[in-house]
Parts: structure tokens; sequence; C-alpha cells
């Protein structure tokens, strides 16, 4: 029996760090042991924010892996520090135009005509079955469009972020006029693919309308990992975090209770690890709690996955927009292996609090929320203090990547029929 061929398309890839290239590197493990024969097109030499190098040695021997070189203009805007949407400076604001307007779909534009070229050539000499381009960034999806239109290959577009309600466009000094090409773009990809995915609910809604073959199949977690129990209320978060996500409630809350709980002030301990905006790290809210929080750089996932062990309560942070409601952060799923309650901050009615209220792990909070957040606090720290375990999760199973790859091994035969 020949096995069914499979390229996948996917900037993000190890070495690159973070909760962006889980998703992909995952399924492409479960799906070669599912009898796929898999093919990744990735960037070489890529500005990637994070790294963690021990990645690669997760990769199954079996996938094969092709580096393909990329300019970034990225990098300028790091080097010169003009790469903070949210800077005040004449000549960030320069560069920020340059990039929301010039930039098309995104700084990575500059890769699309030679992965199109060699991906058009590799679908035909080795007669692949499937493509699959996987986005943010958008270029890879107009990659896959150039390449299904002079292949007439089955695609698979797969979208981990909405793209002309990308949350980050909603900062940019962008035209009309490009506000109109990404909308262009972003349905011209959803007409020509065979199957779209998303990683929720809501977006898979939206997309339906333009493409009826829409599903969603979110990011998952491996293995369950056993708690590594500290004598401190540890509070814990990993990733990036944004202005735009700064739970500022969240300090409030814990300030009130240190003053007026000494055995909640000398027992807890806040660590948030990853990448976080200056006006975060700076705002007067942190202050109020200053010594309580300790901010640290990346770790390797194998480290963090140790570090985060120790966590009693797990905090994750939406975007607070009013527009935004179907982005579902990947570090939930991340979260769920840890088998601890989470305090996460989101819209109400978004699909970050429906998993949470199906899963029962935990509480979802609005931005505005302080008493009802203050009594959960205390409610779980009052179950730290007696040693209580109230934590009950339910169907977690059903977001393993085992169970996850699966439901995509059958969505991509249904595809290739």
């Amino acid at each position: 029996m020949v096995n069914n061929k499979l390229l996948i398309i996917s900037y993000y890839w190890p070495p690159s760090g973070g909760s962006g290239v889980q998703r992909w590197l995952n399924f492409s493990n479960k799906l070669v042991k599912m009898g796929w024969d898999i093919t990744v097109f990735t960037a070489e030499n890529a500005n990637y924010p994070i790294l963690d190098k021990n990645l690669e040695y997760t990769i199954d021997k079996s996938v094969k892996v092709f580096r393909i070189p990329i300019f970034e203009p990225v990098g300028f805007f790091k080097k010169n520090n003009t790469d903070n949407i949210k800077s005040s400076s004449f000549f960030s604001k320069i560069i920020l135009w340059f990039r929301a307007n010039l930039l098309f779909p995104d700084s990575r534009m500059f890769w699309i005509k030679k992965v199109s070229s060699e991906g058009i050539k590799y679908v035909r000499e080795n007669n692949i079955d499937c493509l699959i381009t996987s986005a943010p960034p958008f270029s890879t999806h107009i990659i896959g469009l150039n390449i299904k239109k002079e292949t007439n290959v089955k695609w698979v577009s797969d979208f981990r972020d909405p793209w002309s309600d990308f949350f980050q466009f909603k900062f940019f000094p962008m035209s009309s006029f490009i506000k109109n090409k990404h909308l262009k773009f972003e349905s011209k990809c959803l007409n020509f693919s065979d199957t779209v995915i998303t990683t929720s609910p809501s977006l898979t809604e939206k997309y339906s309308l333009k493409n009826s073959n829409s599903f969603t199949i979110t990011n998952g977690f491996n293995d369950t990992i056993i708690n590594n129990e500290t004598n401190k209320f540890l509070i814990m978060y990993s990733g990036v975090m944004k202005s735009i996500q700064n739970p500022v409630n969240f300090w409030k809350v814990l300030s009130e209770i240190c003053k007026e709980n000494h055995d909640f002030s000398r027992d807890l301990v806040v660590r948030f690890i990853g990448d976080f905006d200056t006006d975060i790290l700076n705002s007067n809210d942190i202050k109020l709690i200053e010594s309580k929080i300790k901010f640290e750089n990346y770790l390797d996932k194998s480290e963090l996955d140790i570090e985060m062990s120790k966590a009693r309560v797990l905090i994750l942070s939406s975007v607070n927009l009013d527009s935004v409601d179907n982005i579902i952060p990947g570090k939930l799923f991340y979260y769920f292996s840890f088998n601890r309650p989470i305090i996460a901050f989101s819209k109400l009615n978004s699909d970050v609090s429906d998993i949470i209220s199906k899963t029962n792990t935990g509480r979802v909070f609005d931005y505005s929320n302080e008493i009802d957040l203050k009594n959960y606090i205390l409610e779980l720290y009052s179950n730290y203090k007696s040693k209580k375990n109230s934590f009950n999760p339910i169907g977690l199973s059903s977001f393993t990547y085992n169970n996850l790859s699966k439901n995509l091994n059958d969505l991509l035969k249904k595809t290739i029929k």
C-alpha cells in the first residue's frame, strides 16, 4: 500500500519555540504514524522571536524537512526597537505605516515567490495528494493559493488566527485599500481551499459562510504532567503577553488580598515566564504587588514543563478587545496537561469561556469583574491551605494530540477522495 503524500508549509518549525510551532510539529509526528508520507517546507534562518533548539530532537525521523531561505525586514524593526505597535515615537509610527501598507500580507511576503515556485515543482514531481498551509503569517496562504492554482492539488488552509480580523491589524495605520486587499485575499484563499481548518468554533462558523467545508480542530496537548508540589501558593503564566492582554484587575485584587490577609501575603508567589510588553512591566498596577511577582525569560519547553508543574493556579489572558472573541490561546490546551485550575480573562461569550466551562477547568472573568475574581482566588487559596483538591476536569482527552490527530486524519482522507 502506497502512503498518501502530504506537503505542509509552515513558517513556524523547530528551532522556533513558543506555542505557534507546537500544532504542526505534533500533528506531523502523529500523522506519520498513521501512514502519511509527510514533507514540511519551512523557513531557513528565520527571525523567530523564541528559539528552542531541543524541539528539533522531537521531530519524527520519517518527516522530511526542507528549509527555504527567507528575507525578513522584521529583523530591522527589532534591531531598531520599532516593532512595538503601541510606540509613540515618530520614527516608529513611520515604520509601522510602512509595515501596514507596503508589506502585504505581512513581513514574510518576500518568501512567497520562492516557496510557491519550489512548492509547485515539488507537488508535480512527487505526486503530492494534499497541501496544507498554516497561518499566520498569512503569506503562507498566498503560497498555498499559488500552488493550488498551478497544480490543482487538494489544499487544506489552516487558520490558527483570523486573517482580516487579525487583532494586531486593529493597531496598524492601515489604509482602506490595504484593508480591502486583506479581505479580498482572505476570501480567495477560503474559496479556493478544498478544506478549511480553524482553531475555534466561532471562526469556523464565520468562515463557513465562504466555504461550507470548514471545520474546527483546536490546538492540543500531549501527556498529563505530574505536579511538583511546593510549599507556596504559586500562580503562574507562560507565553507572550501584549499590553492589550494585561489583566489589570488581577494585580489590584492580589494587592488587596495581601493587605487584608497576612497568611495569603506570606504564601503568595507569582511567576510570569515569557515575553511581556514594557507597558506591563512598568505598570503602576504591577508595582502594587512588585515584591510578589517575578517576570522571567523564556525557557525551553522541557524546562518550562518542570517549572509550570509547580503551579497551584494558572493564568490565561485573552485579547481585551470587544470585537475579538474567536481566538483561543494555544496555552489553554498546554495548561490542560497540568491538571490545575485556570483563572482566565476573556469575554464571557467567547470560545475560551465556553471550553473552560465545558471542561470544568477553572473560571473565566471579564476585565472589569473584581468581586467574583477576588472570591475565586480566596476559594483556591482556601483549598491550598486545607490541602483540598476540588479540581475535577471533564473531557480533556478530546483535546489530546492523539485524538485530535485522528480527527485530522479522517478530514484529510475525505479531502483527497
